[in-house]
């Protein structure tokens, strides 16, 4: 061990001794072979090698980032399905990256990286291509190149979530593999702190994008994502293990200012929808005979089996909506999407029971598949797993696919609307001009029935002072004066359904639905016709068996802010001319909300004209403005000052210390010395080098850090006052041993000040000027 010279202090482990050049060491009076003094050379040092642990480390991090903006597509696909391929996307091009490293150049690892993809892709989402299975093929390639160019198109025309087949699901797979890629070798190939971030960003970006229409929300995978950036970057540029875990609870209050705020953000609640700008393609009609012409066959054939249901409770299943009137027949304007299994929303927020409903299909014909109400999950289970399509305007629901009959299984979830006679009371109708049509005849003319249907509309709802009351009172008025017979003749056009209520006054379920949507059309109330059946008969365990005459159908009308309402117009065939009081189809709370209804006497409301728009309320009525949210306001204003000035004093002094340490020598040397009294203020001292001289800056630290201190502080101060006193040149050597000085200091200061008080003054407002 060389000697040290007297009077000099032993240079602590870890700080290796420096000096000048010899020219600065001529001009501070240092000979150039003191003993224990290193000579400076005329270039820098080379770097050192990165800790293995870092280098792990990061690439894990990476991995998870790659892996939480590839999660962050759970509003595109069912979390079920995405989960595995984002795993396999983000773990086997890390792991490839960091064996390659060290032993293959860049474009190496990255041809590498391509040929793991498409075996991995071949092996998992495209088997049936695939070479024995797994390895990659000319059919398999196509088709995930073909994939990742045009899924996109796929995901912005449907509902979402959507199916997670290999077709769609591989535009995730290669995003996340890609941006898991890019990240490792940033981390493993460069020392850039925030670099290997950045190409999960963009897989986030995609993913919000694309699930703006879906379920669920991004901003816990953005918080998420912020959260491990910000981890990367505390490994990738902290000295030690000790720094990394006293940043965590910082970065932790962060994460959590972050997710406030952007909770209550103008643009979180309802967030730009990029569907808008594309031309969506016109939903798929189903051809085929309509369900309302298929009544009088089933009810001719009243035992045939159709499906069986096991639910968690008893439900009319509704098959299709028919919403449009030609004269002779009606039929349906639903328009079907594919859809992965959610069914959107109708947008009525009434309280709705949730029914759990498992279907199997028998002899049930067309591509309707029933269901309870308003579905808002469906899934098939046997045997096969696509081909679901779903109408977004009325919820029904329908396959795609041929093989979906006989034998075939499906989940749905419904949620059947309950209603109350104090929201229905006061409901008016919805100007809904297209369900109020009573069109002309084949000639063109007006149909002479129309008048005629009009005269028995309004006798049979005589003296009804609501809309409401008009709507339960007809339905009963169709109960009253006409029977049930399953062997009428079928039809409902203008003649069929007039001849059914003047002259027959009996008829099936078909006809006694469609004259109630006519009715209540001359009524001016917008009204549909529904197709389905009955529960079905109990076969135990849950479990009911729907036969063809268990066939029923019923009409809606559509209120203002509640939405269609259903009416049950065909009367109980037990009870059949008996009398008016006993629905087909209908439950016992709703009869007697609608026979509380039916006699009230409340105080008469006019009556709905059909082509009358209703006026929208004015923004600004009474003179007042629309009262302003002003709490979530503020809450955002804090939320974002805070991060603010959380995010400043945690980049602006790195960023002064970088540009501190770049240009020419003179500038560094000043910058070295300007860092140092910045770290000896952190330990209390109270150096100001506008105050003091550089001497007496360089003894107060002696005396604070220990006589370690001495020569690092000492020389530091020598160089400061040559730089700026001397006329001794300074050049780049001379600015390096400055700053090896400085971080000499540094590593003094870590070990003597606590971590709470270097983290309370990096958070000071001062840490912002210095």
């Amino acid at each position: 061990m060389p000697p040290t010279q007297p009077g000099a202090h032993p240079t602590p482990p870890g700080i290796p001794p420096t000096r000048p050049t010899p020219d600065v060491q001529s001009a501070l009076g240092l000979r150039s072979g003191s003993p224990g003094v290193r000579t400076a050379t005329t270039e820098a040092a080379p770097l050192s090698r990165v800790p293995e642990w870092r280098r792990v480390v990061s690439v894990v991090v990476v991995v998870l980032l790659a892996g939480t903006a590839g999660l962050a597509f759970d509003g595109v696909f069912a979390l079920s399905a995405l989960i595995p391929v984002v795993a396999v996307a983000a773990v086997v091009p890390g792991a490839v990256a960091y064996a390659l490293a060290r032993v293959l150049p860049l474009w190496a690892s990255l041809a590498m990286n391509l040929l793991a993809w498409l075996t991995a892709v071949s092996a998992t989402l495209f088997r049936a291509q695939a070479l024995v299975g797994f390895l990659p093929s000319p059919a398999s390639v196509r088709a995930a190149l073909l994939g990742v160019r045009d899924s996109w198109k796929a995901l912005v025309t449907t509902i979402l979530p959507a199916e997670g087949d290999g077709r769609t699901i591989v535009l995730a797979h290669f995003l996340v593999w890609a941006a898991a890629v890019a990240g490792a070798e940033l981390a493993l190939r460069t020392r850039a702190v925030v670099l290997p971030v950045a190409p999960a960003v963009p897989v986030l970006a995609a993913a919000v994008v694309l699930g703006v229409a879906g379920p669920g929300s991004r901003l816990p995978s953005a918080a998420i994502l912020v959260g491990l950036a910000l981890v990367l970057a505390l490994v990738r540029a902290a000295r030690s293990v000790r720094t990394i875990v006293a940043g965590l609870p910082l970065l932790a209050c962060l994460v959590l200012v972050a997710v406030a705020a952007g909770t209550v953000l103008p643009f979180a609640a309802k967030p730009y929808d990029v569907r808008q700008l594309v031309t969506q393609p016109p939903p798929r009609p189903l051809a085929g005979v309509s369900p309302l012409d298929q009544v009088s066959a089933w009810l001719q054939n009243p035992y045939r089996q159709l499906f069986t249901v096991r639910s968690t409770a008893e439900a009319n299943w509704r098959l299709a909506v028919l919403d449009r009137f030609d004269g002779v027949t009606w039929t349906s304007s639903a328009g079907y999407l594919p859809t992965g299994g959610r069914v959107p929303g109708d947008g009525d927020t009434g309280a709705r029971d949730v029914v759990e409903q498992q279907f199997t299909l028998q002899k049930l014909a067309g591509p309707w598949l029933p269901a309870a109400d308003r579905p808002q999950q469906v899934s098939f289970t046997a045997p096969i797993t696509t081909g679901l399509m779903a109408d977004p305007a009325t919820g029904m629901l329908a396959s795609a696919a041929a093989a979906a009959r006989e034998g075939s299984t499906y989940r749905v979830i419904s949620g059947i609307r309950r209603y109350y006679a104090a929201e229905l009371r006061e409901a008016v109708p919805a100007p809904d001009q297209a369900a109020l049509a009573l069109p002309n005849g084949p000639d063109g003319r007006t149909a002479p029935q129309r008048a005629r249907l009009a005269t028995i509309a309004r006798k049979a709802t005589a003296g009804a002072t609501s809309p409401m009351q008009q709507a339960v009172r007809l339905a009963a008025y169709l109960r009253k004066h006409a029977d049930y017979d399953v062997n009428s003749p079928p039809g409902h056009s203008y003649r069929s359904i007039q001849f059914f209520l003047t002259e027959a006054k009996k008829g099936t379920t078909e006809q006694f639905a469609a004259s109630y949507a006519l009715l209540a059309r001359s009524l001016g109330l917008p009204s549909r016709v529904v197709v389905g059946f009955g529960p079905g008969k109990s076969q135990g365990g849950g479990v009911r068996q729907v036969l063809a005459g268990d066939v029923l159908a019923w009409a809606e009308v559509e209120f203002k802010g509640i939405g269609w309402v259903p009416f049950y117009p065909t009367p109980a065939r037990s009870h059949a001319g008996e009398s008016g009081d006993v629905a087909e189809g209908v439950s016992k709370q709703r009869q007697a909300v609608e026979q509380e209804i039916s006699s009230e006497n409340s105080k008469p409301a006019p009556t709905p004209k059909p082509h009358q728009p209703t006026q929208k309320p004015s923004a600004h009525k009474d003179g007042h403005d629309t009262e302003i949210a002003w709490l979530p306001i503020a809450g955002a204003l804090l939320g974002g000052l805070l991060g603010g000035y959380l995010l400043a004093v945690t980049v602006l002094p790195p960023l002064r210390r970088r540009r501190r340490r770049a240009g020419d020598p003179q500038a560094r040397v000043a910058g070295a010395w300007r860092q140092t009294v910045i770290r000896l203020r952190t330990a209390g001292i109270p150096a100001s080098s506008g105050v003091l001289t550089a001497r007496e800056v360089a003894t107060l630290g002696v005396t604070a850090l220990g006589p370690h201190a001495n020569d690092p502080l000492t020389e530091l101060a020598n160089l400061a006052n040559l730089t700026r006193f001397g006329d001794a040149p300074v050049d780049q050597a001379v600015a390096d041993t400055a700053w090896r000085h400085y971080a000499d200091v540094d590593v003094l200061v870590r070990q003597k000040v606590a971590i709470p008080r270097r983290l309370a003054h990096r958070l000071a407002p001062g840490s912002l000027l210095r």
